[in-house]
């Protein structure tokens, strides 16, 4: 095996360089085996507020790319105030946790208005938690609590506690998921993928999150942050998590949802189940979109509860909130993809092996944009997707990407037997 590779000089990308800030000191102090120091100097101007400065906001689809997850970048944006190696961006993040290669699809066409697709690897019940994993696997201590055990008033003196000592604190609810950044007398401020944008507020361009008190339903202290090195250890169990997610079909507590490979297929199905976008309104103005109510026929026999029948019923939301959704997912591929690349040198006698294997993942990844041949991102592209010619020109993507994936997973499943071995 080779050596862990060394960390580069910590200058994360989130901050100035003109200043340091003190929770860089901190984390340098932690990497050494302590734990976060009693107190520290932050931009504290009163009694009642306070902020951990130089962190660069998020938005849904950033230059490193959210894909509609909030955990990810949360975390990300929390590792960087926390000063983090370079090494540690999204392409590494998404990748330890295996939400580079997540894919899943509920049966039917699911809605924003109910589960997203793939909002089932953030509940934890798919076997672990993902926040969890990112975290344990860059070296991080963390504690979680539920509001409703420790109730309100104690959240909120954990949450200023953590910020005075410039450590920020991951939040579940509101803006999804975010990392909690700062406070005042309005309530506290941070960062989120799901924030809107325009209401970012001067002079960190941090988001509000005036009715924290009755959206929170858990947070999380980070109470240690030693970055770990990726070693072949990692590396290896990354791999692991990716043939897992990758070869995991179905899972007990989420019924017929398909996941991993069999994601492709579900989906392609449903794209050539022509019966089901008949009755659907094609007018190009999505908003005078009518929601069908009606029954959805279907050409052959199926078994119960199969199709979900709460599903979306415009060609708007099946397009954006079922099709793209999973598109974003499989956009994933792209940064595992570098990630891959990047660090095969770590296994040197599987690292050819792993760099054909990122091949096959980023050629599965060119169907994620394919779409963009056929429709627009506008109204009248998005009524192009009940015409035959189009949604059967997606299916077949689908089924290109699933070939590709087949065989990077089995690149990988080849190492994994051999390390085996070994």
């Amino acid at each position: 095996m080779s050596e862990p590779l060394k960390k580069p000089g910590c200058q994360p990308e989130g901050y100035d360089p003109r200043e340091v800030p003190e929770i860089v000191k901190m984390a340098e102090q932690a990497r050494q085996g302590d734990s976060y120091p009693e107190t520290i100097e932050t931009e504290k101007t009163t009694m009642t507020e306070n902020y951990i400065k130089h962190v660069k906001p998020l938005q849904q689809f950033m230059e490193d790319g959210s894909f509609l997850m909030p955990e990810i970048p949360a975390l990300f944006r929390a590792v960087q105030a926390l000063g983090a190696p370079e090494y540690i961006d999204y392409d590494y993040l998404l990748s330890v946790s295996g939400m580079a290669v997540r894919l899943a699809w509920q049966q039917g066409w699911a809605a924003y208005e109910g589960l997203p697709n793939q909002a089932i690897f953030l509940d934890g019940k798919y076997g672990w938690s993902v926040i969890e994993l990112a975290m344990a696997r860059v070296g991080m201590k963390y504690t979680i609590k539920t509001v409703a055990e420790t109730g309100i008033e104690a959240a909120r003196r954990d949450i200023k506690d953590s910020i005075d000592k410039g450590v920020p604190v991951l939040i579940n609810e509101p803006f999804v998921f975010a990392a909690v950044l700062g406070y005042d007398e309005s309530g506290f401020y941070g960062v989120s993928s799901h924030a809107d944008t325009g209401k970012r507020l001067p002079p960190h361009d941090y988001n509000l999150m005036e009715d924290w008190p009755n959206q929170c339903i858990s947070y999380i202290l980070l109470d240690e942050y030693a970055p770990r090195d990726m070693d072949a250890a990692l590396l290896t169990d990354t791999l692991r998590t990716a043939v897992h997610l990758a070869r995991t079909t179905r899972s007990e507590c989420h019924g017929d949802t398909a996941l991993g490979l069999a994601s492709f297929d579900a989906l392609a199905e449903m794209m050539v189940w022509d019966e089901g976008f008949e009755p659907l309104d094609s007018n190009k103005n999505a908003k005078k979109n009518k929601h069908y109510e009606g029954e959805l026929s279907f050409p052959y026999e199926r078994p119960e509860g199969y199709y979900r029948t709460d599903g979306a019923r415009t060609l708007h939301d099946r397009f954006w909130a079922g099709y793209c959704d999973f598109l974003c997912m499989l956009n994933g591929y792209e940064n595992f993809a570098r990630f891959l690349d990047k660090y095969a040198d770590l296994l040197p006698a599987h690292s050819e092996r792993l760099r054909e294997s990122a091949k096959h993942y980023a050629a599965a990844n060119v169907y994620s944009g394919a779409l963009w041949q056929y429709v627009t991102p506008d109204d009248k592209g998005v009524a192009k997707f009940k015409k035959k010619e189009v949604r059967y020109a997606f299916a077949a993507h689908m089924l290109r990407a699933k070939i590709f994936t087949v065989k990077a997973v089995e690149i990988l499943e080849g190492i994994l037997a051999k390390e085996d071995l070994e």
